[in-house]
């Protein structure tokens, strides 16, 4: 479940960037390039894992309050492990979000995703898939095709004394599709339910955000049969922005915590027939992130935006073990400029570097990088 939730943030990731500067009345399109690889030493299973993504997103405006928003992308994912590489590549599902501001206070979008992605995994391209959807290392895409689904969601927001208070409330509908190429197996993802309570303040020149999130989910179905019940997951995220200079600073911080979850694994006899199900309990997982992002005048109007981050996993197995826990530091920044007069380009780079504990309980040294380009563009 967590592989298929980022998958769908990733695909969008551009688009939320394209969409935050738009005016209403112009069509924005952005497209970009990401890359992100990391070295691993010996003992997690995998020396290297790299992603290379192309997404691109459009924005076009159907009136003074109605916007239709397109993301799609193309991604190649490379996997080395005891000196072979295993790749998958192709493009991802296309997603759909129509949005309607029914008042200045409340927000209503309908979206969709269409199964254009390679959802259809033979073996190797499942060690890769395995790989990148490994929250630690912050893949933006894992699968890439996950099926169609389907998501309403409103949200409405008031003052209340010197606060903002706003909630929102989404579900999706997610439909069913063919994940492997070995075997014969139909697989649902279970819908899901979202609910967020967000509360801000102005405080002099600054302006401090907290929220909460609650997400929950019906059972993924294998072959019309009970697979795996995910746990309930919460998250509970803070900011404060600040002017600092010319530039205003953002101090940020996070919470994710996931439930731990029931897999059903089917007992079959000497014929194939399932004669039982048993259920096993899955990993308690708490992923927590602290960091900040700034702006720092460099001359000629230009500014670096310098973006540091950590982040911390707690991964607790039903028999004690933390396989799986880890921390990752990130530092870099992004260089926005203005080319040909009408094209914002922003070049960004960082560098990684952590520790995952490995079945063992060895903590393993992981180092990365990420460099992505972005140019965007109204008309």
């Amino acid at each position: 479940m967590i592989a298929r939730v980022r998958g769908a943030a990733g695909a969008i990731a551009l688009a939320t960037a394209v969409m935050a500067s738009a005016v209403s009345a112009q069509i924005t399109i952005g497209i970009g390039t990401d890359y992100m690889g990391y070295t691993f030493d010996e003992g997690l299973g995998a020396t290297a894992a790299q992603l290379l993504m192309v997404p691109v997103a459009l924005r076009l405006p159907l009136g003074d309050a109605i916007a239709l928003d397109v993301a799609a992308s193309w991604a190649q994912g490379k996997i080395e492990r005891d000196n072979t590489t295993f790749s998958l590549q192709g493009p991802t599902d296309v997603r759909l979000k129509l949005s309607w501001s029914a008042t200045p206070w409340a927000l209503v979008s309908f979206g969709a995703s269409l199964p254009t992605g390679n959802s259809m995994h033979d073996g190797e391209e499942a060690i890769v898939a395995s790989v990148l959807a490994t929250d630690l290392l912050g893949f933006r895409e894992s699968t890439l095709g996950t099926g169609a689904s389907l998501t309403s969601a409103v949200a409405t927001a008031a003052r209340v004394g010197g606060w903002g208070v706003g909630v929102a409330g989404a579900y999706s509908v997610r439909g069913e599709f063919e994940p492997s190429a070995d075997q014969d197996l139909t697989y649902q993802p279970g819908n899901e339910t979202r609910v967020r309570l967000g509360f801000d303040r102005n405080i002099g020149n600054s302006t401090f955000t907290m929220g909460g999130t609650v997400m929950d989910y019906s059972s993924d179905l294998a072959n019309s049969r009970n697979l795996f019940q995910a746990g309930r997951r919460m998250s509970f995220d803070a900011t404060y922005a600040f002017r600092a200079g010319a530039g205003v600073w953002t101090i940020y911080a996070a919470d994710m915590i996931r439930e731990n979850g029931d897999l059903t694994l089917s007992i079959v006899d000497d014929l194939g027939s399932i004669v039982a199900d048993t259920a096993i309990t899955t990993a308690k997982q708490n992923l927590m992130v602290a960091g900040f992002v700034g702006s720092i005048g460099v001359g000629s109007g230009f500014v670096f935006r310098p973006h540091i981050d950590f982040k911390m996993q707690n991964r607790t197995e039903p028999d004690g073990s933390d396989e799986g826990s880890g921390w990752m530091l990130s530092a870099g920044g992004d260089f926005p400029v203005r080319v040909f007069g009408g094209y914002d380009f922003f070049p960004k780079a960082r560098l990684l570097y952590g520790s995952i504990t490995n079945g063992a309980g060895d903590g393993i040294t992981v180092i990365g990088a990420e460099f992505t380009a972005t140019v965007r563009w109204a008309f």
